[in-house]
Parts: C-alpha cells; sequence; structure tokens
C-alpha cells in the first residue's frame, strides 16, 4: 500500500511543461530574431515607398509632356501652374491651388523639378529628364 501512495506520488510530481528558463530563452531567441527582421522589412517598405514616388513623378511628367505639346500646337508657352492643375486632376493627386499640393518648375530645357503632396502627406521633390530618368530629391 505505501508503495503505491510513492508511486502516484512520484506520477503527480512529474507533470508536464515548460520551465521558466525554457520560456526566457525562446523569449530571448524571439527578440533576436525580432531585431533582425524589423530593420529588414523597414527596407523593404521604404523601397516601396520609393517605387511609388518615382511611378508618381513619372505619372505627373507625362501630364507635363502632353500639355506642353499642346501649348506648342496651339503657339502658346506652357504655363506649369495650369499644367500643375491638369496634372493633379489627371493623376489623382489632390490638388488644392491655395496650397500648391503640385508644383512644377522647368529648371532648364528639358529638366524640371516636380513636388508635390503624396498619399502620406509628405512633400515629395523629383527631378525628371528628358531621358525620362527620375531622381527623388527629398522627402519632407
Amino acid at each position: 500500500m505505501k508503495e503505491l501512495l510513492l508511486k502516484r506520488l512520484k506520477k503527480s510530481k512529474n507533470k508536464k511543461g515548460f520551465t521558466l528558463i525554457e520560456i526566457i530563452v525562446v523569449l530571448v531567441i524571439l527578440g533576436i530574431l525580432a531585431a533582425i527582421a524589423v530593420p529588414a522589412v523597414m527596407g523593404y517598405i521604404d523601397e516601396a515607398k520609393d517605387s511609388k514616388y518615382i511611378a508618381e513623378a513619372r505619372s505627373i511628367y507625362v501630364v507635363v509632356q502632353t500639355e506642353e505639346a499642346k501649348a506648342e500646337t496651339l503657339g502658346n508657352t506652357a504655363d506649369y501652374t495650369a499644367i500643375a492643375t491638369e496634372a493633379a486632376k489627371k493623376t489623382g493627386i489632390n490638388n488644392d491651388t491655395a496650397d500648391k499640393k503640385i508644383s512644377i518648375e522647368l529648371k532648364e530645357e528639358g529638366k524640371y523639378t516636380i513636388k508635390w503632396l503624396s498619399d502620406d502627406d509628405k512633400y515629395v521633390t523629383a527631378t525628371v529628364t528628358k531621358n525620362k530618368d527620375i531622381t527623388i530629391d527629398g522627402k519632407e
């Protein structure tokens, strides 16, 4: 009888589960993995945003080219304020002329500086050349 009680007592002490040290080790490993993964993911997010900005600049530049060609056909000079408003309508980028959410400036022949308010509420400045080279100069 005594042996039976001792066996039952030993079985009840042999419960399955994780020790505190095992749980701490797992948490430390998860912390290390997170410290490695988070910067990598943030890098991918930044690259995606830059690609989006380049696509937006390209869309605006296409409108600039179209409107310049229209003005040239009519024998007029291009009005970049009007082109900015037209670019806002055609590209879907909101443009409030009072806030100047899109501005286009001809720096030199075939080289434009475009500044616009992107979806993420950042003003983005890009330089676009006639060769369609686009450089994102700044994000404010």
